[in-house]
């Protein structure tokens, strides 16, 4: 079960590419399983953790994470 207080959220292959389609300029990272997309500022917009096998065999599917807060209601940066 997720927590209220997580930062990221776990969603569906639908919502993910939902939100991922009203983000454009998303910049791509990846590092060994899991793959981290960032929008246009630099932030964590999402995450996706690949499906693997574990070393008891069992499977894990893939899964889609988004952040929790949409960016286009976030609160604009303070620059001092």
């Amino acid at each position: 079960m997720e927590s209220q207080s997580s930062f990221f959220v776990r969603v569906d292959y639908s919502e993910f590419k939902r939100r991922l389609n009203r983000s454009p300029g998303c910049d791509i990272r990846r590092k060994a399983y899991e793959t981290v997309i960032c929008d246009s500022e630099g932030d964590v917009l999402a995450i996706v953790h690949a499906a693997s096998i574990d070393e008891k065999g069992r499977v894990h599917p893939t899964e889609y994470y988004l952040r929790r807060v949409d960016p286009l209601l976030r609160k604009p940066r303070l620059v001092a």
